[in-house]
């Protein structure tokens, strides 16, 4: 094996990726936009739900009293005129006005002796998640202006919940972004892998490199090296694309205090991402090597990327994520699921640093392999057919 010829390979590869513009930006920025894009998206949207959760939207009310008219004005709530209830009814059937609160005349907040009470009758339509919504606002509203019999957990400086506040979003965000990770980087080394082995080979490039003296075994790893190198540069873009939308996404959906990252989980989710792109980037040189076209090796590949996809996506019922904790260390040693599984433990702040130590040392030894596997295979005699 000799260092320099591997170097001289890689160095060719990569001075051919710097050169392409269009491959620089995917490496460079795409990761970065894909992550932090689909976060931003997140963000938007949930902004405009709570939005739409403040302030009320084609929603009218009739015969309200003073008290109780005041709050509803203010949330954007319209005073209904006479004999228009049922046309508004009407008009929230057919999805074009959202919510109709009708009380009675006369309508008097307490009795005498608690009988007869009166009723108010909120019109909605459970089809149209706007009405929906604020039926839920406006119910909420009008509970707090009804005579209370007994509070719960009114001490403020009790803490009633034995739990993470954060617990939900940090599992949905552990769920989400370690995926998106991972893919941006999977789409830019993808094609990367397919031309640089089997690109060549359609264009018959490889069997004149194959007759050059460099040994076949220092062909094959100036190949590898140049994807690796491409892709740590993707993965650190996709990992700052993560790192600057996570505090984002905690602010936008109202994480309640606890919910940061210290400079070591920064640096923990950085070291799993880069030995888990080393892992994907092994298994798309090997596809590449044994494909017999580009087209081949660009159909094949995204099978992978969908196993991990359903790996990240089972911990999303509370039963498998019960499971795959009980069955300990042996999540770390397997390849790919442990990433997943390190990653959401890392953003949900309940890793150990000796199972990201394991994932992270399971990766390199898996990487190691594979590059011994599209050694060997670059050696096989098949390669220098037609």
């Amino acid at each position: 094996m000799n260092f320099r010829d591997i170097w001289a390979i890689a160095r060719k590869d990569l001075i051919a990726c710097i050169k392409d513009k269009v491959i620089l930006v995917q490496v460079l920025v795409l990761p970065f936009i894909i992550v932090f894009g689909y976060a931003s998206l997140m963000t938007a949207m949930n902004g405009s739900d709570n939005a739409g959760d403040m302030k009320a939207e084609n929603a009218y009310y009739v015969n309200a009293p003073a008290e109780i008219e005041s709050q509803l004005t203010k949330i954007g709530y319209q005073k209904a005129g006479e004999g228009e209830t049922e046309k508004i009814k009407h008009q929230i059937k057919d999805k074009k006005a959202n919510l109709l609160i009708v009380f009675p005349q006369d309508f008097k907040m307490k009795t005498e002796n608690g009988a007869d009470l009166d009723n108010v009758e909120i019109w909605y339509n459970s089809d149209k998640r706007s009405s929906l919504t604020q039926y839920s606002m406006v119910s909420e509203l009008l509970n707090t202006f009804q005579p209370k019999v007994f509070t719960v957990n009114a001490d403020t400086n009790v803490t009633y919940n034995f739990g993470d506040p954060n617990s939900a979003l940090k599992n949905f965000l552990g769920m989400i972004l370690p995926l998106m990770v991972l893919m941006s980087v999977f789409m830019v080394c993808m094609n990367l892998a397919a031309q640089a082995i089997t690109g060549e080979k359609e264009r018959g490039f490889m069997n004149t490199l194959l007759i050059t003296p460099v040994k076949r075994s220092s062909l094959a790893l100036g190949k590898a090296l140049c994807i690796f190198i491409t892709a740590i540069v993707g993965g650190l873009s996709a990992f700052t694309g993560m790192a600057v939308s996570l505090p984002q996404l905690g602010k936008t959906f109202g994480a309640e205090e606890g919910f940061s990252f210290s400079f070591g989980d920064y640096f923990q989710l950085f070291a799993v991402t880069i030995t888990a792109v080393f892992v994907l980037v092994g298994i798309l040189l090997i596809v590449s090597t044994l494909a017999k076209d580009i087209k081949q090796a660009t159909t094949i590949s995204p099978i992978f990327m969908m196993v991990l996809m359903i790996a990240g996506m089972l911990t999303m019922s509370d039963n498998i994520r019960d499971a795959v904790e009980g069955i300990g260390t042996v999540n770390y040693l397997i390849p790919a699921w442990n990433t997943m599984r390190v990653m959401q433990e890392i953003i949900a702040a309940k890793y150990d640093a000796v199972n990201v130590a394991i994932t992270c040392g399971v990766n390199l030894v898996v990487t190691v392999l594979m590059i011994a596997v599209i050694s060997r295979l670059f050696d096989r005699e098949a390669m220098l057919k037609d």
